[in-house]
């Protein structure tokens, strides 16, 4: 998608099949990837399909690919879709220490601080992301409430935001504002909503052009009523103020994120306005198929190796890349 001269371009996200929110955002200044990352989880008690894992490698792939032609590498949590680990996880990450080092090898970093204002299992992994990257990319700049200037093209990064509800154990988010002759798009992922209202009020007070905003996660018990009329009302003023909202992530793990979206849709049409997901972004169709797990076992069941694999330790699928027999070109789900 173009805006005026900045370039938005989405790599993954639930609604294109895994757990992940990274953009390519380009001016003419700089190459910059938002949140470089994306994984998989367990759901319902199922482990991933076989056509979730295919998808993960394809995204993965690019990820990596449009990474190594970037000028600078953001990251605005330390949560495993945001961030690759830095150790060896075939069972939900695919991920290995030299492919994190191969990824910001000589990039510019900008990262959620890790020592402030952060919990404690992201300040460990902040610590362990430092530790594994610091010798190899060019520099890396605390983000927290810092803008940055490349060319003509200015980068804002918020202070800390709340990865969802005020009391939440997740701990915070950076948003990041990408300016470019007067235009402007806001990233602010993990925010569900946003559910607190001065992170609500920063968004507006930022007036961006294209907002892209994680979602709330209905699909989880703990996710309050309360917080989710928060969320549903903070979206619904969003989309009255902001020409367009792409909205994504923890809401495409639920399977009622259409319906709930509805009349937040119709408030941005009487607006004037637009609301959509990324792969309506994309002109695809949504597969958001974390949602879909239970129907995609029972409509396309894996064949006996892959179903072995599954019944394994959480060793040996950490260790293991699960048997993928099936092909891409067959996954094709509505």
């Amino acid at each position: 998608m173009q805006l005026g001269e900045i370039e938005i371009e989405p790599l993954a996200a639930e609604s294109l099949g895994v757990r992940s929110f990274c953009t390519l955002v380009k001016t003419p200044d700089i190459r910059l990837v938002l949140d470089p990352s994306a994984a998989l989880a367990m759901r319902e008690r199922l482990e991933p399909h076989p056509i979730e894992y295919q998808i993960l490698i394809k995204s993965l792939e690019r990820i990596f690919v449009e990474s190594r032609k970037a000028d600078v590498l953001s990251i605005s949590h330390y949560h495993y879709d945001h961030v690759r680990p830095g150790f060896t996880d075939f069972r939900y990450n695919l991920s290995s220490r030299e492919e994190l080092q191969r990824l910001f090898d000589g990039k510019t970093v900008l990262a959620k601080d890790n020592r402030e204002n952060i919990n404690p299992s992201q300040r460990r992994r902040g610590f362990y992301f430092e530790k594994d990257v610091q010798s190899i990319s060019e520099e890396i700049h605390w983000s927290d409430g810092t803008a940055f200037e490349f060319g003509a093209t200015k980068v804002t990064c918020s202070s800390p935001l709340s990865h969802g509800p005020s009391d939440t154990k997740l701990g915070y988010v950076i948003a990041t504002t990408i300016e470019y002759e007067g235009s402007s798009v806001m990233f602010a992922p993990d925010l569900q909503g946003p559910v607190v209202q001065e992170d609500l009020a920063y968004i507006l007070s930022s007036s961006p052009d294209l907002l892209l905003v994680g979602g709330p996660p209905l699909y989880l018990k703990k996710f309050e009523e309360r917080h989710r009329q928060s969320a549903f009302q903070s979206l619904t003023r969003l989309v009255t103020e902001i020409p367009l909202v792409v909205v994504d992530h923890h809401l495409m793990r639920s399977k009622d994120w259409l319906n709930w979206l509805g009349p937040i849709k119709v408030a941005a049409e009487r607006a004037g306005n637009q609301i959509m997901s990324i792969a309506e972004m994309l002109g695809t169709e949504n597969r958001c198929l974390e949602s879909m797990r239970t129907s995609l076992y029972s409509e396309q069941p894996p064949e006996s190796d892959f179903m072995r694999w599954t019944d394994a330790t959480d060793e040996y699928k950490k260790s293991n890349l699960p048997p993928l027999n099936i092909a891409l070109d067959k996954s094709r789900t509505s």
